[in-house]
C-alpha cells in the first residue's frame, strides 16, 4: 500500500469510529484527504474495500496499544490488567463500530469479529508466555488453549455488559476487571497469585 493510499486508510478508519460508519460518506473521506471522490474511486475498488482496510488499521491500533501496554507493564499480570483497565475507550468504540457492521455489512462484521479474536488470542498467548518465564503461569498449562479460553471468556463478559438492561445484573467500573483477575488467579502460580493479591485485589 503506497503512502496515499495509507493515509486515505488512516483518515477513514478514525472517521468510522468517531462519527459512525453510517454516517461518513465517501465525499467525506475524500474531502478531508484533500481530494476528488473520483480520485479516491480510482485508489480503491469500492466503499467496502476502504471500509476492510479502515478496520484493520483500526485492529493494528489496538494491537499497538496493547504492546504499549506491556512495554510499560513491570510483569505479564501487570500487562493484562493494563489491557483491561486502560482500554475502555477503545472498548466502546469496538462495540460501536461492531454493532453498525452488523447492520449494515453483516459479512464485514464477521470477518472483523475473527480477525479481531485472533488479535486477541494472539496478545494473551505472548504474554502468558512471559508470565511463564517470570515464574507467574503455571508452565505446565497448554497456553495456546488458555489463551483462546481466556479470549472467549472475555467477549463473553463483553456480552454480558452489553446486554445489562435485559438482564437486570448491575455492573460496575470494577466488575470485569475483577472477572479477569480471578481468570488470571486461576492459572497462577503460588508467586503469581500473591502478585495479584498484593497488587490488584488490595486494590479494591
Amino acid at each position: 500500500m503506497n503512502n496515499t493510499k495509507e493515509k486515505i486508510v488512516s483518515v477513514a478508519s478514525e472517521m468510522f469510529v468517531k462519527e459512525g460508519i453510517k454516517a461518513v460518506r465517501m465525499d467525506d473521506i475524500a474531502h478531508r484527504c484533500g481530494m476528488s471522490k473520483r480520485t479516491l474511486y480510482e485508489l480503491f475498488t469500492d466503499r467496502t474495500e476502504l471500509i476492510s482496510l479502515a478496520l484493520q488499521h483500526y485492529l493494528d491500533s489496538m494491537h499497538r496499544h496493547g504492546e504499549e501496554a506491556v512495554v510499560r507493564a513491570e510483569n505479564a499480570f501487570h500487562a493484562v490488567w493494563l489491557r483491561f483497565t486502560q482500554v475502555e475507550p477503545a472498548h466502546k468504540l469496538t462495540s460501536k463500530v461492531l454493532f453498525q457492521l452488523k447492520r449494515y455489512y453483516p459479512e464485514l462484521a464477521t470477518d472483523f469479529i475473527i480477525r479481531m479474536h485472533e488479535a486477541v488470542v494472539a496478545n494473551i498467548l505472548d504474554t502468558l508466555k512471559v508470565g511463564v518465564e517470570e515464574g507467574l503461569v503455571m508452565g505446565s498449562l497448554d497456553l495456546h488453549f488458555y489463551s483462546r479460553a481466556m479470549t472467549n471468556y472475555i467477549i463473553g463478559l463483553d456480552i454480558i455488559e452489553e446486554n445489562t438492561a435485559s438482564t437486570g445484573l448491575n455492573i460496575d467500573d470494577n466488575s470485569i476487571p475483577n472477572a479477569v483477575v480471578l481468570f488470571l488467579r486461576g492459572i497462577a502460580t503460588d508467586k503469581g497469585r500473591t502478585y495479584i493479591d498484593n497488587n490488584f485485589l488490595k486494590q479494591q
